[in-house]
């Protein structure tokens, strides 16, 4: 079936996943996630106090990563109900 152009069963298409970030259920539409969008979508943005770090860990992830960390810059694939945990530390 055709949806706004888009045929939603052509392989490669995005498609909706659910996942979860400190426990919360949030909805999730590309193929991979970054760190950085990770952190957005849990606190909305990220924050630039220089002192706030922030560290990211996973589970239930694609069959190459299933688990694992991850850091500034990093891109990983997204699997439905997908489990991250963000923790922010502020180094003042």
């Amino acid at each position: 079936m055709e949806n706004n152009g888009k045929n939603e069963n052509t392989p490669g298409q995005n498609k909706d996943f659910i996942i979860y970030i400190d426990s919360r259920e949030k909805n999730w539409s590309k193929k991979t996630i970054t760190f950085e969008e990770v952190i957005i979508l849990k606190n909305g943005s990220i924050s630039t106090d220089p002192n706030m770090s922030y560290s990211i860990t996973f589970k239930k992830g694609d069959n190459e990563k299933p688990e694992g960390i991850m850091v500034a810059g990093d891109e990983i694939k997204v699997k439905n109900e997908m489990k991250f945990n963000v923790s922010e530390t502020n180094r003042s």
